[in-house]
């Protein structure tokens, strides 16, 4: 009973309109199919609100549904989405966003269906009964009281799909929905405090991008399915769906006249997709669309040139058959019947096409690069297809050439070749110059292009699955192998992060992993390998960076290399100091550690504890709040997430990395924190931080709390160190005049940056824990090259930073004076 009322009095407003969509179906029989009278009194349609026969149809069209099925969808729906949207904005918010989108929608939705398109082009006299077009207004609704990252998916992902709907399947439900959204979003941010109406668009991490550019890719791909099982589709993009749902005539007179009629086009049909390899060549395509999603998600980069390829392909087609030949038409191309078939066509090309350009512009999402032994393979699989597939063609179908009607010749195959590749849709204003009427000729003319893409979407995958990064696996297993038997330096695990490329010694007994940006070879930290072999390995990577014409730089390296580079004629500047905390003698105890002391007894106090665990053990609610955590601290920023040797949400997807979280009595995640391992002979012998993120409501210290608790376990497992790694761009002593000019420009920079990104007062943040300072150094073979390895830097730390981003940050620096925040300079440095 407890439970019950609980329910009850939290989600009011969805179990009255779930008892109202219910009761008024049922009592106007509309649950077993709405009668004309009903629909002619209830329902919404652009006639009945233009003319004034259904003046209650905005109140009513969204809480009937019509049939049983659409029945138990819209409670499910109700329920589940109405609930959530109840819970985030309150009950009197929800009841009245659901009560006016519904109105919203319709009112909306036959205006535009009347005015702009035509009360006859989605389903003429049918009138719509659809609570789901409420649902969707109340969920963007909403989106306005959720968090930044929710905000953005769920605007960005529901458009998307709404929008698919009208231009695929484009019935008036679709049309409505769309509206009812649109007003959704407009009352959320009316609802919404208004300091928070109109927040500025906030840059996202790499991992959200990626995320949210690869559903819109999927989507997209998955649109032309949609006119498949739709009931009677009616979108300007439903090419695809009346040529592959089995309702063609076979009535052959339909094209003499030349005019591309619906009994013409349905004939067309009955002959280009008379068997599943004709509509496997449809679909074909767009499965290798979706598979780039796929690997989209993995941030690879090949996955977004064979997306854009796709995309590209798809708009040049819809240019070309439904832009270009209807302009000059000859013997073999019909004339157009219906005149508005230029929007559709406008929109099968302006689709695909943006959003192959935005995937462009959004390349430095994707670090994931592949090698070139696997581009080549690619393009082998792919070209052998091809040249096999057309050989048979040409040849089988002249040899066959009886078995086609009329009889072929080998210039009338040649000259068809290109269009077995093309999915069918595109050809539908084509004239057919002969049909198979054979076995042989139609298994060529149905399986050609079939079997072409079959081969594509099989190297595709290859392509996007068979590399980690731009390595082969085998690789990233040798860099794994070579950091557990030794490494140099505490951020020696960044070498096994995505967009490196590795240099192997020739017996394989040491490594470097770096990057190459704008010709420059950066490395991660010093070479991988046995300390004795150091000196040889990076001999031999210079050498290697000279035979491709790279200039090699060494980052982030420890000092005790620097004597190495030194007997090269190498100079170096320090770049940083790597915080070190040694568990063995870490205490609370003394006035010094007062701030993290008190951290950790609030903590306690608040109920407030320490997970320690990996990205794969943790539920999918409290990973989706670190993801959320993450976007709000970036989003905080107004800047572009920083990369290189600054890691966020996908590098915690490794699993030898480990993180440690602060988990509210009520299971919010307050703060989380990720620690990469060390090794020396196989032996964990230290973590170092990389992702640190809080809540901005969570309690003051809860990321110190999360550093003394790790200190405290890696105490505990006789652990060496503990590092808080180092700030970029900033440093525990500043350089004095007599530094080296490389450093001086560094500690310029650093301070010009430091009201963006804030390096300095996050080295004045580990203080509190008493570290000892390591000083880090970049090492590079001549003064000259300092600009190009500066530029490189500045990409690899910023790989995704728009011109406008650029913009944003050189005001920022020229407005920020000299008066940044100094460390002070009495701490330990070793």
């Amino acid at each position: 009973m407890t439970a019950g009322r609980t329910l009850a009095r939290n989600h009011t407003t969805t179990l009255a309109l779930v008892g109202i969509v219910l009761v008024l179906s049922l009592v106007t029989g509309a649950a077993f199919g709405a009668s004309d009278d009903v629909l002619a009194f209830f329902g919404a349609s652009a006639p009945g609100l233009v003319q004034g026969h259904a003046l209650v149809a905005p109140l009513t069209a969204a809480l009937i549904a019509d049939g049983g099925v659409a029945l138990v969808l819209a409670v499910l729906a109700i329920a589940a989405f109405v609930g959530v949207s109840e819970k985030v904005m309150g009950q009197r918010r929800a009841f009245f966003a659901y009560v006016l989108t519904g109105a919203a929608g319709v009112i909306g939705g036959s205006l535009v269906e009347a005015m702009v398109v035509g009360p006859d082009s989605f389903r003429p006299g049918q009138s719509v009964l659809d609570p789901l077009m409420a649902v969707c207004g109340t969920v963007m609704a909403a989106s306005a009281f959720t968090e930044r990252m929710w905000r953005r998916r769920i605007r960005s992902v529901g458009f998307t799909i709404l929008l698919v709907l009208v231009l695929y399947s484009g019935t008036a439900p679709d049309l409505y929905r769309l509206t009812a959204a649109v007003a959704g979003l407009l009352l959320g941010i009316a609802f919404t405090p208004a300091p928070h109406r109109f927040t500025r668009i906030a840059p996202s991490s790499r991992h959200e991008a990626r995320t949210l550019l690869a559903a819109l890719t999927f989507i997209v791909a998955i649109g032309p399915v949609v006119t498949l099982l739709a009931p009677s589709p009616r979108g300007p993009l439903h090419t695809v769906g009346h040529l592959l749902d089995g309702r063609a005539t076979a009535d052959a007179s339909a094209c003499l006249d030349m005019i591309a009629t619906a009994g013409c086009l349905d004939q067309l049909a009955s002959l280009r997709a008379s068997g599943p390899g004709a509509i496997l060549l449809s679909l074909l395509p767009l499965a290798v669309l979706a598979l780039s999603a796929f690997g989209m998600l993995r941030g690879r980069r090949v996955a977004v040139w064979v997306a854009v390829a796709v995309l590209g392909f798809l708009a040049y087609l819809a240019a070309f058959y439904y832009g270009l030949l209807p302009m000059i038409p000859d013997d073999s191309q019909l004339r157009i019947a219906d005149p508005s078939f230029g929007f559709g066509a406008a929109l099968a090309v302006v689709v695909p096409l943006a959003l192959a350009i935005g995937l462009l512009f959004a390349l430095g999402h994707f670090p994931g690069r592949t090698t070139a032994r696997e581009i080549r393979l690619f393009w082998i699989r792919v070209g052998g297809a091809f040249v096999a597939t057309a050989t048979v063609y040409l040849v089988g179908g002249y040899l066959a050439a009886e078995q086609f009607e009329p009889p072929v010749t080998f210039l009338s195959l040649l000259l068809d070749l290109p269009e077995r590749y093309f999915p069918i849709g595109f050809l539908h204003l084509r004239l057919l110059e002969f049909v198979p009427e054979g076995p042989i000729a139609t298994a060529l003319y149905d399986w050609t292009g079939a079997f072409f893409w079959i081969v594509v979407l099989i190297a595709s995958a290859f392509a996007m699955t068979g590399s980690a990064g731009r390595i082969g696996t085998s690789d990233l297993e040798r860099v794994h192998a070579l950091l557990r038997s030794g490494s140099s330096g505490s951020l020696a695990h960044m070498a096994t992060w995505q967009g490196h490329s590795y240099w192997f010694a020739p017996d394989d007994e040491a490594a470097v992993a770096y990057r190459v940006v704008s010709g420059v070879a950066l490395t991660t930290g010093g070479p991988i390998g046995p300390a004795a072999s150091r000196e040889a390995t990076i001999r031999g990577f210079v050498s290697h960076c000279d035979a491709n014409g790279w200039i090699p730089a060494f980052y982030s390296i420890d000092c005790d290399l620097l004597p190495a580079f030194k007997s090269l004629g190498w100079q170096s500047a320090t770049i940083g100091d790597d915080a070190v905390i040694t568990p063995e003698t870490f205490t609370l105890a003394g006035g010094r550690w007062k701030d993290v002391r008190t951290s950790v007894n609030r903590a306690a106090k608040l109920g407030v504890t320490a997970n320690w665990t990996t990205w794969d053990d943790l539920p999918l609610a409290l990973r989706s709040q670190v993801e959320s955590i993450s976007e709000e601290w970036i989003a905080g920023r107004g800047l572009p997430e920083m990369g290189f040797t600054l890691g966020g949400v996908d590098e915690l997807a490794d699993p030898e990395v480990r993180m440690m979280l602060a988990v509210s009595d009520s299971g919010s995640v307050l703060a989380a924190t990720s620690w990469m391992p060390t090794y020396r002979d196989g032996v964990l012998v230290g973590w170092t931080l990389d992702f640190m993120r809080r809540r901005t409501d969570s309690m003051n210290g809860v990321v110190e709390f999360l550093i003394a608790e790790t200190v405290a376990r890696a105490k505990l497992e006789g652990v060496e160190f503990v590092s808080l790694s180092a700030a970029p761009l900033a440093r525990a002593v500043e350089s004095d005049e007599d530094a080296p000019p490389a450093e001086q420009v560094l500690g310029y920079v650093g301070r010009r940056l430091e009201s963006l990104y804030g390096f300095r007062s996050l080295l004045a943040f580990k203080l509190k824990f008493g570290p000892t300072f390591r000083q880090m150094a970049v090492a590079y073979p001549d003064p000259l090259v300092l600009p190009a390895i500066g530029i490189a830097l500045a990409r690899a730390y910023l790989p995704s930073m728009t011109v406008g981003q650029a913009v944003s940050i050189m005001r920022a620096m020229i407005r920020t004076n000299d008066s940044a925040r100094r460390v002070p300079e009495k701490v330990p440095v070793a």
